[in-house]
């Protein structure tokens, strides 16, 4: 009967919690949000530049689009002297600002040949602004998958000048205008072939933050994120990274322990992939197709005593590692890969099941080219298309599978799921790198045995210089955690949270950064839209008015609280401020009421203040894992006399609504009040 009970109160909270959460977040216009840019800094969008806004007034003299126009000329004049030529959209303006913007990106980066922005699109006014596109930074597969560098593509004419004559279309002095991107692909890829675009550790093509184009309202047709994508299936020349007749080794590289049945799946769907391959060779008699040696090792951590006598008969024929220790997926891989004696290394989770669609060709010939480090391949839930991995994108609270639990061919932006793309990291579960480059990058990181060691490897492969890809148009099927269990557990969490700690301490360049992934694009799990709507959470804050005494407050599983803290002072109410949030770790934040304490140094008694939920963005993002936790921010102004002058010490709690648990955390921070206490 109680948890009859506790559950209809529960569902009741979480119906609360939805209707506060929505009135919480205020959406705004996209104009409204690239005001916010320009006058406050919105660390959301940054360094998106909003460009020149339209105002008020007559139509014809303070449209932006009339406000392009007049600057056109003297800009382009502006670059011509700097030696910068322009491939350049018709149907559209370039932004008064972007001529500046340019000239000084290419004056303060010598080494950039190639430089590409943002835009968005206009109304029929010409006053109004939609639709934005914005672009990650150079992504040679995105970019052969068919997507569009954008109606502004700037060049060093140095660079220009390496082409035949007859080569560069005829247009304006040092200018090309086009009318699609279908028209100047080819010269697009010239350039970017000739700037070593599709080398390792290219650093002449750069990416430019900002809306440096205005597509006009007829050429946009509702939608000009559409342009992102060339829309004519054309996919670049590949034929330059095969080697036709050539014997490629692949070493397959499977760590397991214990599962002997999901192993011999995993093994089963291998072996039909390899029948597959050799049936076609077979057929092939003029032998120009790239050939595949499969070696396939399994790395067995210590299974039982059962289970490894019936590993050694699914694994006849192949190399049967068997060495006890502690899980260490980093160290169960890296040993694998010491043992192999292939070109190519393909890590795979026991618990993968695979396609005889000719994945594991189109693995191999992406990994081999010289700008490639991980690839990986899209892949789903058991017998369905429900997403599961489609790439590792890095957001404020971590690595996240970006689309996971969607339904694959559900409409999302810029062909995120559909294309093979350029992402920061891809999943450990289906993995492969050439073996030299795997070493060349230190290999998986064994300090990180469960979590984030595939990342740590993509990131360092990044840093190399390579580019890491997932392949979207191939799949396979992943029946995830089955190798080690959930990560639901109060220990398995505390470890995820310590190993991602490892991983930006030994990255900090990608906290809170992804190179792939721009910043203004949604940052919810399964979702990659860009809304017409930007959600402006800035709120006002509590004061405030009432406290009360409590005679004693203990710590109480403040293990089980996560929290920020930070003191300032209210310059509105010239008052001691508190802002920051706290979390009830694994339970439904929607059920809880939380308090600021406050207790003078020695003392047993405490104040403590009720906090109005606020929205707080470091918490949803920074703990996407704990349930209900946007509104369980606070920022809450302490006027005169609501306590005792004097120092404090700060802590914070969390009373359940629906039981009896009480959550109490004493932190380090101190507050020094004035006044007399009415409390």
């Amino acid at each position: 009967m109680k948890q009859k009970l506790r559950s209809v109160l529960e569902e009741q909270m979480n119906k609360r919690y939805a209707l506060r959460l929505a009135r919480a977040r205020r959406r705004i216009s996209y104009e409204e949000w690239l005001r916010l840019v320009e006058e406050n800094g919105d660390e959301r969008a940054h360094p998106y530049y909003p460009g020149i806004q339209g105002e008020e007034g007559d139509e014809d003299s303070t449209s932006l689009r009339a406000r392009c126009a007049a600057a056109a000329e003297q800009g382009l004049a502006l670059l011509r002297e700097q030696g910068i030529w322009l491939i350049l959209r018709k149907n559209g303006y370039m932004d008064p600002e972007a001529y500046t913007l340019i000239g000084d990106y290419f004056r303060k980066h010598p080494e950039t040949l190639i430089l590409y922005g943002d835009e968005d699109a206009l109304d029929a006014t010409g006053k109004h602004r939609r639709d934005p596109c914005f672009r990650p930074v150079w992504s040679p597969d995105t970019w052969l998958s068919g997507c569009s560098l954008g109606s502004v593509v700037a060049l060093r004419g140095e660079l220009a000048g390496e082409l035949s004559p007859d080569t560069w279309p005829e247009g304006k002095e040092g200018v090309v205008l086009f009318e699609n991107t279908a028209q100047v692909r080819q010269l697009i890829h010239r350039l970017l072939q000739l700037a070593g675009g599709f080398e390792r550790g290219c650093g002449s093509i750069a990416h430019l933050p900002g809306m440096l184009f205005h597509l006009d309202h007829e050429a946009a047709q509702g939608d000009v994120r559409r342009e992102y994508l060339s829309g004519d299936g054309w996919k670049g020349p590949t034929a330059q990274w095969r080697q036709e007749g050539r014997t490629l080794s692949v070493s397959v590289i499977i760590p397991s322990r214990d599962h002997p049945g999901e192993l011999k799946q995993c093994l089963d769907s291998l072996r039909k992939c390899k029948e597959q391959m050799e049936a076609e060779e077979a057929g092939d008699g003029l032998g120009r197709k790239e050939r595949l040696a499969l070696e396939i090792l399994v790395v067995d951590n210590g299974s039982s005593p059962e289970n490894r006598a019936e590993i050694e008969k699914i694994t006849r024929g192949m190399q049967y590692i068997y060495e006890p220790m502690p899980f260490n997926f980093s160290r169960m891989c890296n040993l694998g890969a010491g043992e192999a004696t292939g070109e190519l290394l393909l890590f795979l989770n026991d618990d993968i099941t695979v396609c005889a669609d000719g994945w594991l060709e189109a693995m191999a010939r992406r990994a081999r080219r010289p700008y490639v480090g991980a690839v990986g391949l899209k892949l789903y839930y058991p017998d369905s298309v429900r997403i599961q991995h489609a790439g590792i994108v890095n957001l404020p609270g971590g690595p996240v599978h970006k689309l996971q639990f969607t339904q694959d061919g559900q409409e999302e932006d810029y062909g995120y799921g559909s294309l093979d793309r350029n992402v920061a990291a891809v999943t450990g579960a289906c993995l492969m790198v050439q073996r030299e480059r795997f070493w060349q990058a230190g290999g998986f990181p064994e300090d990180l045995q469960v979590a984030y060691n595939d990342v740590a490897l993509c990131f360092r492969l990044r840093e190399e210089g390579w580019h890491n890809v997932v392949l979207n148009r191939f799949h396979a099927f992943h029946h995830e955690s089955l190798s080690r269990g959930g990560d639901l557990t109060r220990e398995k969490m505390e470890r995820l949270r310590q190993e991602k700690q490892i991983l930006y301490r030994r990255h900090p360049g990608y906290l809170d950064y992804d190179p792939y992934y721009p910043g203004p694009l949604c940052r919810k799990l399964g979702d990659t839209h860009i809304y017409e709507d930007y959600l402006d959470t800035r709120t006002e804050a509590q004061v405030a008015s009432r406290c009360r005494r409590l005679a004693q407050c203990p710590e109480r599983e403040p293990e089980n609280l996560a929290w920020a803290l930070e003191c300032t002072r209210s310059e509105k109410q010239q008052a001691p401020c508190v802002r920051g949030y706290v979390v009830v770790k694994w339970d439904n934040n929607a059920c809880y009421d939380r308090y600021l304490l406050l207790r003078r140094p020695g003392e047993e008694s405490a104040y403590a203040i009720p906090l109005e939920d606020q929205y707080s963005a470091g918490a949803e993002y920074g703990m996407q894992e704990q349930p209900n936790v946007a509104l369980c921010g606070f920022q809450v102004v302490l006027r005169q006399g609501i306590v005792p002058e004097g120092s404090y010490e700060i802590g914070l709690q969390a009373r359940s609504r629906i039981g009896r648990r009480r959550l109490t955390k004493w932190t380090e921070e101190e507050l020094l009040t004035g006044g007399k206490c009415d409390a």
